[in-house]
């Protein structure tokens, strides 16, 4: 693998997780279940440590984490399209509909 390709998957994968905390966040926003919270906080947890090792990785590489490229922007439209639908679930008024499209 060229080294051009691992930091693009780092970069995506950090995108991913950094995306990841914006999805559990918006998440927690909707959730009604007191089980299904705990399961989120738990996950936006892991997800926070997950996204802090990577940016670890870039700085030890000597990688930007912040530089652009075409597949982060691809990942970070993904993230924020789920979102998105949590955001306009929630707006709708009906928190069991916005519960079920956050799970």
């Amino acid at each position: 693998m060229k080294q051009e390709q691992v930091i693009e998957l780092i970069l995506q994968s950090l995108e991913h997780e950094r995306g990841g905390i914006k999805i559990y966040q918006a998440a927690l926003q909707c959730v009604q279940n007191d089980d299904l919270r705990e399961e989120f906080e738990k996950y936006l947890e892991e997800t926070r440590n997950h996204e802090r090792i990577l940016t670890q990785v870039c700085k030890s590489l000597e990688i930007d984490p912040e530089m652009p490229t075409p597949g982060r922007e691809i990942v970070r439209m993904i993230g924020g399209s789920l979102v998105d639908a949590m955001k306009k679930a929630k707006a709708a008024g009906k928190p069991d509909a916005a519960e079920i499209v956050a799970c």
